[in-house]
């Protein structure tokens, strides 16, 4: 039997990985025989998934966690995989280096002796067909640039997995791996398919390989009886094995439920406009549209509805008012879609609050116009400025809040009733009565008495004098 690395020597890797985040290696050798009905037949990490192929997404879920450098291990249809790979390279303008193994059918530990044999330095290791919160993969990478061992995340929500019995169980006493395999019985954690492989882990693999094994679960039980392995326990947030298309659409069903119950959502948003956005950003997430592209939508139709409501008579009252709740419909959908692909920027969050702003006020106009074309009184402009202020400033105060204290402005019911989207649905309920203005002013009245509420409750709990 043949020994395993030395400790100094890894104390030194350990030392230099403090300063970059690793490389990640990604297997994308097998068939996917189980998908094959579903994809048509292409390589398992070409199958699309929200709008990405599995392979991209692996590799924008790294890096968000920082990761730079990328190598793909390919097997069954490379040629496919390396054309895909190439237009990747090109897309995100990073290193992306294709490792080729050519016992690919034997088993998944192959393909990382493949890797091993040609990193010779450690990485992080993730299978394509395996999908991150990419907070799973950051958290991961931090614990691995602090470890001298090797590493697997490992879940210990049993009630998790799709599929249990498909599975590869970890039986853990602590931090240590006692056992690993899809057969076990007696298990307290689920194999997360993410590993931190130092250069030992090529000893362990061609161990299990002279034994006839060769499987990735026989390489860490090899590690594990040497104590050269650890577990992560990563429970908490969300991660999929897509590797049948029941798996994949049970993924989609839970990822699209996640988001139609954001806990920072207004009641509107929450029990009406999500149901029918996340339907929509859905089948959005397959095409080529873009999260700004249907931010410009959505001011597009909220500004047709604003100048509907400067048309005199009721019928226009009411289709402006249902174009102004069609458009809150649709400003949801921009940041779903950006979630879904992984296209969240700090320029498209800004972009999409300065077109809702523009659009509360060309809707503001629009009313205050209608309603001054039947009521001709200077009072009709002062509520319109009431209620623009109050709009703009009630956005303002928790953005000036979270920036002056360093902590989002404390919410509550009260928080939710001057949120855009109850905003735009009072209006549009406004329309349906005929009285769009009358709604527009008091929603104005509420986001003045709202912003008024939390000067006073800040000043009276002293936080004003803190720091």
């Amino acid at each position: 039997m043949r020994g395993v690395m030395g400790i100094d020597k890894r104390k030194k890797v350990s030392c230099v990985l403090k300063k970059t985040p690793p490389p990640a290696v990604i297997l994308a050798a097998g068939m996917g025989s189980r998908l094959r009905k579903r994809n048509g037949g292409i390589p398992k990490p070409l199958t699309r998934y929200l709008g990405l192929t599995l392979l991209e997404r692996a590799i924008k879920t790294c890096m968000r966690a920082g990761i730079r450098e990328f190598y793909v291990v390919v097997g069954y249809k490379k040629e496919m995989v390396k054309k895909h790979v190439e237009e990747l390279k090109k897309k995100y303008r990073v290193p992306i280096e294709v490792i080729e193994n050519p016992n690919w059918e034997r088993g998944n530990g192959t393909s990382v002796l493949a890797a091993l044999r040609r990193l010779k330095k450690p990485f992080i290791l993730l299978m394509c067909d395996h999908v991150f919160d990419p907070e799973i993969v950051k958290t991961f990478v931090e614990r691995a640039m602090e470890s001298g061992t090797s590493l697997l995340a490992v879940d210990p929500r049993k009630d998790w997995v799709f599929d249990l019995e498909d599975a590869t169980k970890v039986k853990l006493r602590g931090d240590n791996i006692v056992d690993i395999g899809k057969e076990l019985e007696n298990f307290n954690g689920i194999d997360m398919g993410l590993f931190y492989c130092l250069p030992d882990f090529t000893i362990a693999l061609e161990e299990a390989a002279e034994e006839g094994e060769y499987s990735l679960s026989a390489g860490v039980r090899f590690l594990a009886g040497k104590k050269r392995i650890k577990a992560v326990k990563m429970d908490g947030r969300m991660w999929f094995d897509l590797d049948t298309p029941e798996s994949i659409d049970h993924a989609r069903k839970v990822v699209l439920e996640s988001i139609s119950t954001k806990g920072e959502d207004g009641y509107i948003s929450r029990f009406l406009n999500r149901k029918i956005s996340t339907r929509i950003s859905g089948w959005l997430v397959n095409t080529r549209i873009t999260p700004n592209t249907i931010s410009v939508i959505s001011f597009v139709i909220a500004l047709a509805g604003a100048f509907l409501f400067g048309v005199k008579g009721y019928l226009w009252t009411l289709f402006a008012g249902i174009l102004v709740q069609l458009a809150s419909i649709v400003d949801g959908c921009d940041g779903e879609i950006a979630r879904l692909r992984m296209q969240s920027s700090r320029f498209g969050a800004w972009f999409d609050t300065l077109l809702d702003r523009y659009a509360d006020m060309a809707i503001a106009l629009g009313v205050t116009y209608g309603y001054w074309l039947v009521n001709p009184h200077p009072l009709a402009w002062i509520g319109c400025a009431v209620a623009v202020t109050g709009f703009i400033l009630a956005s303002y105060t928790r953005k000036e809040y979270a920036l002056r204290y360093g902590v989002p402005i404390p919410s509550g019911p009260f928080d939710k009733l001057t949120k855009r989207d109850l905003r735009l649905f009072g209006i549009f309920l406004g329309a349906i009565f005929n009285r769009p203005f009358l709604a527009m002013v008091i929603l104005g009245g509420i986001s003045h008495i709202y912003i008024l509420s939390r000067l006073v409750s800040t000043y009276v709990s002293g936080r004003e004098f803190q720091g």
